[in-house]
């Protein structure tokens, strides 16, 4: 093949990967105006986001093999239209039930697109030199992962949330017009194989039930019965799969990946690299605009330097893997993230835009040097049908660890947040207190204080201040008690001066009420604020400790990686 074609196809499969990993986090930004025009619950508007990349993880391994079995170069084709079909119909969904359906559809097109991208890319090129399409593809693959909710905000605040999918329509076709003049459709090698519908429905089951307690864990309980019945299947489904895979002939996934070091090391650096990666791209927008103020847009705009540091230093990253091996990018890596980390423990209401940019840039940077690592490993020295199914495990796992990452985050988020405003709720009443208002003005304040500590406004707490008209109808009301008990004759003496000392009282509560809840919206957005920064707090020595995941690469000798 010349060499002209030989990098156009490879830059044909980096759209693919593109367009597949950018709707994976385009959403995340997007999400509360679909919830708001479907009017949609927050339960299945999860399902929106979850559906894709459950499908991925599931389906990632068996559509993989089913393009050795039928031909690779036709299955990336079907995925193409497949997946712009998906995006179509997601464009024009009008329920959230349809979204869902079309998502679902989409997603089987991505099962086939991401796999395959690695595959035909790296096939298309001579062994020695397979880092420059695995770096090219591992440096699309980081950067739309981060793109994904700038373009998102963007596109929502310009256009509306449809365009979210329709962007992807004139993208599929003009792939689809690529894969036809480009790529050899026709008597293509095919691998001669029987379906392991055994492997196929044992590796589907045990993938299911693990994703789908990581996504539904923190609602059910994590030792809840229908967690803990997850837990049973998937754990006797990957038993029985190891057994059935041993034994048959034609296996869904050939077990033998799993003995090659430089492989086994890539799966666990990538799903590390994408737990910590997406940990913050998921929570970070969220806590700019409701603890910072942020639009959607100005929050996406300042996630942006992770994409752009990806984009910059996978290239220099490649290189380096090139040069020198596996194991110092990967701890360099790790240990950039880990700074990342460390700075983001320190997230506060107050921090300033470089600040936020600055850890952003160093998330970027030490992904960079993860995926482009954890990409050229995946392949190791495989071709033919082992290339394929390295590919369809890579792929699968890549998108465990965002599952994953979700799960941890977003988990213990939630949890802070709980802890956080119990805390608040408790300062409240201690506040409250030391008031001089009646036990049902107490009641009624606290509750006013709960409903908004567990709304989703920017701030947790606001003032509860009464109009001009309730003030003069309260001094009325209070006035006539107070006058009503008097002799007649006193009454109208006595009534200005009672009207005064009652206007005085009420609007001595108001500013205790003003007071009170300027310091209970002080204490919570502090506290509430603090659940981001205490998270990743936590995270921080994880990180670190995932450097050691370099040391997997220890026993690849230098040779091998020179032929990468």
């Amino acid at each position: 093949m010349k060499k002209k074609n030989q990098m156009t196809i490879v830059m044909l499969m980096c759209l693919g990967i593109f367009i597949c990993m950018i709707d994976s986090t385009i959403m995340n930004i997007t999400l509360p105006a679909i919830q708001e025009d479907l009017h949609t619950t927050l339960e299945t508007s999860s399902w929106m986001l979850n559906v894709y990349t459950m499908t991925i993880a599931v389906l990632a391994i068996p559509m993989a093999r089913f393009a050795d079995m039928f031909g690779r170069h036709k299955f990336y084709l079907v995925g193409l239209i497949v997946f712009g079909l998906g995006s179509l119909l997601c464009g024009l969904s009008t329920s959230a039930n349809f979204l869902i359906l079309a998502r679902f559809i989409q997603s089987l097109g991505a099962a086939m697109l991401i796999p395959l991208s690695m595959v035909i890319a790296v096939g298309v090129m001579p062994m020695e030199k397979r880092a420059i399409p695995l770096t090219l593809l591992g440096a699309t693959q980081g950067l739309s992962t981060a793109l994904g909710p700038t373009v998102g905000g963007i596109i929502t605040e310009k256009l509306n949330w449809h365009w979210v999918f329709y962007v992807n329509v004139p993208i599929c076709i003009i792939g689809i017009a690529a894969c036809v003049c480009l790529l050899p459709l026709k008597q293509e090698r095919r691998v001669e194989a029987k379906v392991d519908w055994g492997g196929l429905i044992l590796s589907t089951t045990t993938l299911f039930a693990a994703t789908l307690v990581l996504i539904k864990g923190n609602n059910w309980g994590w030792y809840s019965e229908k967690a803990l019945t997850c837990y049973l299947i998937s754990i006797v489904s990957l038993i029985l799969f190891i057994v059935i895979e041993k034994k048959v002939q034609d296996p869904m996934i050939n077990l033998s990946l799993f003995k090659d070091r430089q492989f086994l090391g890539s799966v666990l650096i990538v799903s590390a690299g994408f737990v910590f990666l997406i940990g913050v791209m998921v929570l970070l927008p969220q806590f700019l605009t409701r603890f910072q103020g942020k639009t959607e847009l100005e929050a996406a705009l300042l996630v942006t330097p992770v994409s752009a540091a990806i984009f910059i230093f996978s290239q220099i990253a490649g290189l380096l893997v090139k040069k020198i091996g596996f194991i110092f990018p990967v701890i360099l890596g790790f240990i950039i993230m880990g700074s990342a980390y460390y700075l983001l423990q320190g997230l506060s209401v107050n921090s300033t835009s470089t600040e936020i940019i600055t850890l952003c840039v160093l998330l970027g940077t030490g992904f960079s040097f993860i995926i482009a690592t954890a990409t050229i490993a995946s392949t190791s020295t495989f071709e033919g049908e082992l290339l394929t199914a390295s590919q369809g495990v890579f792929s699968m796992l890549r998108q465990v660890g965002v599952v994953l990452a979700v799960a941890i985050f977003v988990g213990g988020l939630t949890n802070n947040i709980n802890h956080n405003q119990e805390k608040t709720i408790q300062y409240a009443t201690n506040q409250l207190a030391q008031l001089n208002l009646k036990e049902p003005e107490r009641a009624q304040i606290l509750q006013h204080t709960k409903d908004l500590l567990h709304s989703n406004k920017k701030q947790p707490i606001e003032s509860q201040q009464l109009s001009k008209k309730q003030i003069d109808a309260i001094v009325k009301e209070n006035s006539q008690n107070i006058l009503s008990k008097m002799p007649a004759k006193q009454r109208e003496v006595a009534e200005s001066l009672v009207s005064k000392q009652v206007y005085n009282e009420v609007m001595k509560q108001q500013s205790e009420i003003k007071d009170y809840s300027k310091k209970v919206n002080d204490y919570g957005a502090d506290k509430i604020s603090s659940s981001f920064s205490s998270l990743y707090k936590t995270a921080v020595p994880f990180v670190f400790i995932c450097a050691l995941l370099g040391l997997t690469f220890r026993r690849t000798k230098k040779k091998e990686v020179a032929t990468v």
